[in-house]
């Protein structure tokens, strides 16, 4: 008795599922979204592309602006991001912290094995959001101490990231006391571990070293810059450049607008499906009892 209550249960729960799924297939655009990477990532803010092409504006800042805490830092001055992308750079820290042994690379292409002890991998923060005035400064010193020579390691105003409030420079404890950032810090377990563990928790190693014509930055093994998990899964697993991935999705919302695409519409249902209880339908297969199995979407 009790099992036909169960299977009378079950099958009406099905069919109300099967009910609630055909209504949502009729939300469905007619013209689909092809692309890896949602729209809804594509059109954040997390998205934005900033290089000496795509400007901020000198009263640009980031809102929520927040002081980054329960980190080291590698200067005695607080340090503010924006904050989605502080709390993603504290869970980065704190996953570091957790390594207690990384095999890494050295300058001599040997593999070696970097162990820590009961504090795990430390990085330190060196720096993050820089006003515009503060960049434009930073701009003339250096041209000052480089014989006004612009080579490609400091942004000028309004083409920094640091304005957006959404990237990080973060070393390790022998870097994180010298007076400047060099690229040999890439051969450090600590910057390759970043590199390897960043698209976890969002970042991108934003200036690569085959790429430096690309972004018109030099190779900075210690910048990282938060994109969302979505997007630095697309970037990191294909080592490309926020320039290349910002190409391919332009491209991506005028392939799908071409063919009809709405914007609108497909955020909206990107909205729908992401605040959407979990979807379930009955598959064409049968437990050990006899009854259906019913599979959950997440």
């Amino acid at each position: 008795m009790n099992k036909l209550v169960c299977g009378i249960l079950t099958l009406t729960f099905c069919l109300c599922c099967a009910s609630a799924l055909a209504l949502d297939l009729s939300d469905i655009p007619e013209v689909r979204w092809e692309f890896s990477v949602s729209l809804t990532e594509l059109k954040s803010q997390y998205a934005m592309l900033v290089n000496g092409d795509n400007l901020l504006d000198e009263s640009f800042k980031p809102d929520p602006l927040v002081k980054v805490t329960g980190v080291k830092r590698a200067t005695s001055a607080a340090v503010y991001l924006e904050k989605t992308a502080a709390e993603a750079l504290q869970s980065m820290f704190n996953a570091a912290g957790m390594v207690t042994e990384f095999t890494y690379v050295n300058e001599k292409g040997k593999e070696k094995v970097a162990t820590y002890g009961d504090k795990g991998m430390v990085l330190y923060l060196k720096s993050g959001y820089r006003s515009y005035g503060t960049q434009a400064t930073t701009y003339a010193n250096y041209l000052a101490r480089n014989n006004n020579v612009d080579d490609g390691y400091v942004a000028k105003p309004g083409s920094s990231e640091h304005q957006s409030g959404l990237c990080a420079d973060i070393l390790n404890d022998t870097y994180a006391g010298r007076p400047t950032m060099t690229q040999d810090f890439k051969w450090t377990p600590e910057a390759q571990w970043m590199k390897a563990n960043c698209a976890e928790f969002g970042f991108i190693l934003r200036f690569l070293e085959e790429a430096e014509e690309e972004t018109g930055i030099k190779f900075e093994p210690w910048h990282f810059r938060y994109v969302g998990k979505e997007i630095a899964s697309y970037i990191m697993s294909r080592g490309i450049t926020l320039e290349a991935f910002t190409e391919e999705a332009n491209e991506a919302i005028a392939d799908f607008e071409a063919n009809g695409g709405d914007v609108e519409e497909q955020l909206a249902f990107e909205a729908k499906r992401l605040n959407a209880p979990p979807e379930s339908f009955v598959l064409d297969e049968y437990g050990e009892d006899g009854d259906a199995e019913i599979s959950l979407m997440f």
